[in-house]
């Protein structure tokens, strides 16, 4: 029955969906995840310690967070192919300016233009048009095309060390530039045509029935600030896990591929569940799900604090990816189902860029505490207390959703 109607949605509206995903997909050049992979070349052929080479990324990815959420709503006033083309062009001048980079001013450019392009506004484009277009079924449509970044996090790996490899780690960037213009740009402006997605105004859903707020009612919403830290706590909880995942191995005395290993299972997992939770969310709505997310969160905490043996690896990932899957569709259509369609754009670009911000801060948060002297059993249990009263504080806003 799930997987019909997933069929059926594809066959009504794949052109959208393979423009969402496609956007996602490529989105995922700036994704820390395939960024680090280049890590240690970088910092060898610019001679960076990781202080610096750390700072240098937060600068750029705080800097990225302000401007996504200042210039975010330009998807609910500009066409989406002109869009595409801007950023995509920007993205493939970050990767021209990698092959090059000798300095580390030349490094803060290019890493922000990776994180704003390929983490912001790449993913932002193709989920607040998904939303806006998706006439029916709006959770399984998100959940598919945020689907890129699970993927991505699977097969992107081992694409990247081949490219290394084979080619040397700048010459890999011209490849991957080369790729947004041979394959992306004529793909996703094909998709675009086919989806008719070059209108700039639509109709709102008919079955939304929820008023259509702009970005400024929003702020001024109590009910948006009540549900703020827990959509945030699950991206900013699993980028600080796995930035600092030494800190856990050495705790736990394992070797790195016990985590190296794990990462297969925490993206099919983040996969299944955006695509199970889609289908949750068009049958029960968005906030009869959300309350689920902390859960898996707290029971991932708890088997990282309690479980020695290597199996607890995959099984705290997969926990983790049961919430980063279900987090993206869940808040997605919450906003939409809260606020309407119109300004859509503005409000999501809010959203990104603070999601944005605090996985920026979040490893040099969890570091500052490593420093201190904090054991992992007490960092994890304050990130469980954490988790609690941010759930505590949707408690008064259930009834008025």
């Amino acid at each position: 029955m799930l997987a019909r109607s997933y069929v059926t949605l594809i066959k009504h509206q794949w052109p959208l969906i393979a423009f969402g995903f496609l956007s996602i997909f490529f989105g995922n050049i700036g994704q820390s995840f395939f960024i680090s992979w280049y890590g240690s070349s970088i910092k060898d052929a610019l001679l960076l310690s990781d202080a610096t080479y750390g700072g240098v990324y937060a600068i750029a990815t705080m800097t990225s967070s302000v401007l996504v959420i200042s210039f975010g709503g330009v998807v609910d006033r500009v066409r989406v192919d002109k869009l595409l083309i801007f950023f995509a062009t920007l993205l493939m001048v970050a990767c021209a300016l990698m092959y090059s980079v000798d300095s580390v001013v030349g490094l803060l450019l290019v890493f922000f233009l990776l994180r704003f392009c390929g983490q912001g506004f790449l993913p932002h484009i193709a989920q607040a048009t998904v939303i806006k277009r998706a006439q029916q079924d709006k959770g399984k449509a998100i959940s598919l095309v945020g689907s890129g970044v699970a993927i991505g996090e699977v097969v992107l790996p081992s694409i990247v060390i081949g490219l290394i490899a084979f080619l040397g780690w700048r010459e890999s960037w011209l490849f991957i530039g080369a790729t947004l213009l041979v394959v992306f740009l004529p793909l996703v402006l094909l998709l675009i045509r086919k989806a008719d997605l070059k209108r700039t105004r639509i109709e709102a859903d008919n079955q939304n029935h929820a008023s259509d707020a702009s970005r400024r009612q929003v702020i001024r919403d109590w009910r948006f600030w009540m549900i703020i830290p827990i959509a945030l706590v699950t991206p900013f909880l699993v980028t600080g896990v796995f930035i600092q995942q030494d800190f856990i191995l050495e705790a736990k005395r394992w070797a790195p591929s016990v985590l190296a290993g794990s990462f297969v299972f925490y993206g099919a997992v983040h996969w299944l569940s955006s695509v199970i939770s889609g289908s949750l969310i068009d049958k029960y709505r968005s906030r009869n799900v959300l309350i689920f997310i902390p859960i898996p969160l707290l029971l991932g905490l708890m088997v990282i604090a309690n479980v020695n043996h290597t199996l607890a690896a995959p099984l705290f990932m997969c926990l983790f990816g049961l919430a980063i899957g279900a987090t993206n569709p869940v808040i997605n259509t919450l906003w939409a189902e809260m606020y309407g369609v119109s300004h859509i754009g503005a409000i999501r670009s809010l959203v990104t860029g603070m999601m944005i911000l605090s996985t920026a801060l979040a490893p040099w948060l969890f570091g500052i505490v490593i420093d201190i002297g904090w054991t992992l059993n007490q960092l994890v249990y304050a990130l469980a207390g954490l988790i609690l009263v941010f759930t505590v504080l949707l408690v008064p806003v259930y009834p008025r959703l």
